[in-house]
Parts: structure tokens; sequence; C-alpha cells
């Protein structure tokens, strides 16, 4: 006799693991959080937060904040930009990790990682070019390094 097959759904809704939509809220949070501490420990010690550190917060919740809207936008065919943003959010997250390593950069590193953990599993699971994916990452980390390193200078 004949079995019939069912598809089965391994993932809820078809598109992405559940894995991938809870590491990337969690990075999102993360990199908010730390951001938050930060500027709460500068504000209660009396200093007023000026403009640089300011804008890098800032760009931090971004870089972190890449990883959640690659998970909300990709669809379940690859995509290049979609795949790619997890990638530039680490890259610009290594950027601060080695050029912050005595203040913030520390605590950065689980965002990174998280992220790269992201584009790792997207990669694996569209069999995306995983390669190109790595040099965009450590393009974007030296583009986020040259503008910190070029605005500091000023």
């Amino acid at each position: 006799m004949t079995e019939e097959k069912f598809p089965v759904q391994s993932e809820p809704n078809q598109n992405r693991p559940l894995r991938t939509w809870f590491l990337a809220i969690l990075t999102a949070l993360y990199c908010l959080t730390v951001v938050i501490l930060f500027a709460y420990s500068q504000v209660s010690m009396g200093s007023s937060i000026w403009w640089f550190p300011g804008i890098y917060f800032l760009e931090i919740v971004l870089f972190g904040s890449l990883s959640l809207v690659s998970v909300v936008k990709n669809s379940p065919v690859g995509q290049f930009a979609w795949n790619s943003l997890p990638w530039i959010g680490a890259g610009g997250l290594f950027a601060f990790v080695i050029l912050g390593a005595w203040t913030i950069g520390f605590y950065l590193i689980p965002g990174m990682i998280l992220s790269i953990v992201i584009g790792v599993i997207e990669d694996r699971r569209k069999k995306d070019n995983l390669p190109l994916h790595v040099i965009l990452f450590l393009v974007a980390a030296i583009a986020q390094a040259a503008i910190v390193l070029l605005v500091l200078s000023i």
C-alpha cells in the first residue's frame, strides 16, 4: 500500500524558525539595554550625554536592530538585501567592540555574536553566500571604525 506523505511544518510560519525570531528580538533588546545602562551611568554621575556618545548609542541600537529588521522583512527565498542586514549590524558592533574595548565594547560582544549567529542560521537555511556575507561584515566594521575615527579626529 502506498502511504500518503503529508508535508511536515517544521517552522512556525513557514518563513523562519522560531529560534531566529527569538535571537533577533534578544539581540535588539540586549543592545538597547546596554545603551540604556551606559547612558544612565553617565547621567547618574552628574554629567550630561554630549552628542558623540549620543550618536554612538543610537548607532549601537540601530546595529542591534538590523537583525530584527532582517527577520521581519525576510522572505523564504534568498534575497541578498535582507540576508545581509545581520552581517552589517554585526560588523558595526564589531567596530564598537574593538574601538570601545575599555568602555562599552566588552558589553557589546554578546550582541555582535548573536547577530553573527542569526546571519549564519539564515545563510545555512537559505543556502546563501556565507563568504560574501563575511566580507560584508568586515567591510561594515572597517567603514564604521573609519567613521568613528574620522569624527573623533575633527
